[in-house]
């Protein structure tokens, strides 16, 4: 007698991922052009297109506890051969939001984050924050006599303080937070390879080879230009971190001034920090324009992706005008974007392990879980055809019958 085998459904959870971003899932009539179009699935257990059944049938304990979804970089190839136009990317994209949010700790960030009746308290607190220093450190005069010194304006004593006690926070909260997801795996998806299991620092390493040169991305076809966008970005965000701790060494640890004279390119530690600058705004450009000209592309944006988006933006942005402003002489433009800079990488810092920057993290630790029990990526064959019609445009299915 075969095995019984007792499925419930969580309709909420379904009605969630659509609110979520998926809102076009109920299209899916499981055809799996999808999982034969991406390149990066696995061959011995693929997808995503167990994963949009699992997500009608609201399978949540399967979906939240499934490392597919982000092995999944929503390259939109199978988006864009989807012959309904049901965005699986979309809503692998959606169930990785509701992941964030369950494995959050503090948990009530994730709703602070992820929730757009949150925002005016989210963005809130690092904007009070920073006026409160700027406040307590200068009573708001940003006229002084040439040459800019930022920590006469904005004293460096607070800052140090609150900016440490944030990003301790936020890699507390990450590694938590991503240890649990661990353990999730492990404890839900038993390996099946014969072979013995690696260790975590070999998978780690493993994964580590294929995310920093994004070898991944590079096998998208539909979405090329997402992987030059990320690329960017990603080496740009390493660029300004090593520059930032570079220069917060200096300062804290050696006692040197930061330099304040000379253009943006008189010094190794300005060159890195402002090509680093560039490329993080460029790669961010290319983004928010895909998003907002090219959404059958980039897919359906929700405020999740937005939030995002919009601080990590700011934050390369108000750095590079600050720059700029204090090279070009103008003391009063450099302290004005000074401050609204620290309002948005305090923002950063508070919010990293519960804004989609958390998707470094836990795809990492995903594909790293899959290194560990032996899961093979094979690049399948895709098929040789123009993207179908969807089904919602009537009338181009109409001409192309006749």
């Amino acid at each position: 007698m075969a095995n019984e085998i007792i499925v419930e459904p969580d309709l909420q959870f379904t009605k969630d991922l659509i609110k979520a971003g998926a809102t076009d899932l109920k299209k899916c009539y499981q055809c799996a052009t999808c999982s034969v179009a991406c390149r990066v699935s696995p061959d011995n257990s693929p997808y995503p297109r167990k994963e949009m059944i699992w997500a009608q049938w609201g399978l949540k304990d399967r979906l939240l506890n499934d490392p597919d979804v982000w092995l999944c970089h929503q390259c939109n190839d199978c988006s864009t051969l989807c012959p309904r136009g049901a965005y699986p990317a979309d809503v692998l994209k959606a169930i990785r939001k509701m992941l964030i949010q369950k494995l959050s700790w503090p948990s009530f960030m994730g709703s602070l984050v992820g929730e757009s009746s949150m925002a005016v308290l989210a963005l809130g607190i690092p904007i009070l924050v920073v006026l409160l220093m700027t406040y307590f450190s200068n009573g708001f005069t940003f006229s002084s006599p040439a040459p800019v010194h930022y920590g006469q304006f904005i004293s460096y004593i607070p800052i140090q303080v609150i900016y440490t006690l944030a990003l301790i926070f936020a890699v507390v909260s990450m590694v938590f937070s991503l240890k649990n997801y661990w353990t999730m795996l492990d404890k839900n998806n038993p390996p099946t390879a014969q072979e013995p299991r690696k260790g975590f620092v070999p998978s780690l390493i493993e994964a580590l080879k294929e995310i920093l040169p994004h070898s991944t991305f590079k096998d998208c076809e539909a979405n090329y230009i997402r992987y030059v966008a990320h690329f960017m970005v990603f080496w740009g965000m390493i660029g300004l971190f090593v520059t930032t701790a570079i220069v917060a060494f200096n300062i804290d640890i050696l006692s040197l001034a930061p330099p304040s004279r000379g253009g943006p390119g008189t010094i190794p530690i300005k060159i890195l920090g402002n090509v680093s600058a560039i490329a993080f705004v460029a790669g961010l450009a290319i983004m928010l324009v895909r998003r907002l000209g090219s959404p059958e592309q980039a897919g359906n944006s929700s405020y999740f992706d937005w939030f995002f988006l919009w601080i990590i933006f700011g934050t390369g942005l108000t750095g590079l005008i600050t720059e700029l402003s204090r090279w070009a002489g103008s003391v009063s433009g450099a302290y004005f974007f000074y401050m609204v800079h620290l309002m948005f990488v305090l923002a950063l810092l508070l919010y990293l392990p519960f804004s989609k920057f958390a998707h470094l993290g836990y795809r990492t630790i995903a594909i790293a879980w899959g290194k560990s029990v032996g899961r093979k990526m094979t690049v399948p064959v895709v098929p040789n055809f123009a993207p179908p019609i969807r089904a919602e445009e009537p009338e181009a299915a109409k001409e192309a019958t006749v």
